[in-house]
């Protein structure tokens, strides 16, 4: 297996020629990645969350959701990096005109309508000269907290990302989930100051989460930490955990109750996603969809955020931002521009 980047590239590369789905994945807090990798193009897919492999699903999941089986399974050291002095500029302004309508329109039917929070995205183009195994590596130094991974599959084509989100880990029969939203560049001199967008939007995440877990789960037995602030790379959330018996329940019973979250969809969902579906004019694939790994005793599901999509014109990143009614149209511009090049200086 590779010890260094020389070797890790090349064992990279030669994945890709093998033109075989395969995945590339290194857990929050973990010192290895893992590979899947498939023995043949089949297009597995599962209705059920039993298999054991890794679920690629969009944000607008059917039914079944794509996963590669581990039929090849490894594990290995994550390779040090060479420290290169390089500067990117990724400031392009790019739909600007687009998202600032969006954040306008979002306002606009939250004054008039049962809608309280709703979160728009946007696509940011670049360019892509470099090394996507030497990518890969860089997201895994920069977000030990994340989950960091690369994806390549025909279905589906390419995708890479580092997103702090987790939507569902259960283990030893112990279901976890987190409340995450609030975005705040992060800084190692001054603590974050969040101000009441920031925790009304969090808040209501969280409650969004308790009234949906409580559908299944007695009341008493859901566990709710305080909130605090979690730091992904640059920037920095407001987060709760949640933590409860899994009981009778079953992964696929959480992930009906909690997918799209209101930190990728909306305050109420269902509003939220009809004015998604009237505005918003890209497709967001695989953008806040759901990823992660799932076996017979373990489950590990991520919202897919932080992310972008790989072709041979470049990257394309996916951001967005949640509207409330205090939202501030050029302050959250920035917040969506801070994203992209956050996640660009690093590929």
């Amino acid at each position: 297996m590779p010890k260094n980047e020389n070797e890790f590239i090349a064992f990279f590369d030669a994945l890709r020629d093998k033109q075989l789905p395969f995945v590339l994945f290194r857990l929050p807090q973990s010192e290895h990645i893992t590979l899947y990798l498939q023995r043949d193009d089949t297009h597995h897919q599962t209705k059920t969350l039993t298999e054991s492999g890794f679920v690629f699903a969009p944000f607008l999941a059917e039914t079944s959701k794509t996963y590669i089986p581990n039929h090849t399974e490894k594990h290995f050291t994550i390779p040090h990096i060479t420290e290169k002095n390089e500067k990117s500029n990724v400031s392009a302004v790019q739909n600007k005109s687009y998202y600032m309508q969006l954040v306008a329109d979002a306002k606009n039917t939250i004054r008039n309508s049962k809608l309280k929070k709703v979160v728009v995205s946007r696509q940011h183009k670049h360019s892509f000269r470099g090394s996507m195994a030497t990518s890969f590596l860089k997201l895994t130094h920069a977000y030990p907290n994340a989950m960091v991974y690369f994806w390549s599959h025909p279905e589906t084509g390419e995708w890479m990302g580092a997103t702090p989100e987790t939507l569902l880990n259960i283990e030893q029969g112990s279901c976890k989930t987190m409340a995450l939203a609030g975005t705040l560049p992060y800084s190692d001199k001054i603590a974050p100051n969040w101000t009441p967008k920031e925790v009304e939007e969090q808040q209501m995440v969280t409650d969004f989460i308790q009234m949906q877990l409580e559908q299944i789960f007695p009341k008493n037995s859901i566990q709710l930490s305080p909130t605090y602030s979690k730091r992904a790379g640059n920037l920095i959330h407001l987060c709760a955990d949640f933590e409860v018996p899994l009981g009778n329940a079953t992964a696929l019973d959480v992930v009906r109750l909690l997918h799209p979250t209101p930190a990728v969809a909306g305050v109420p969902v269902k509003e939220s996603l009809i004015f998604l579906r009237t505005h918003e004019k890209h497709s967001r694939k695989y953008y806040a969809g759901i990823l992660g790994p799932i076996s017979d005793n373990r489950v590990n599901l991520f919202v897919n955020l932080r992310c972008a999509e790989l072709t041979r014109d470049g990257i394309t990143l996916y951001v967005g931002g949640g509207i409330t009614a205090q939202s501030n149209n050029e302050t959250e511009w920035a917040e969506s521009q801070q994203k992209a090049e956050t996640l660009l200086h690093i590929l």
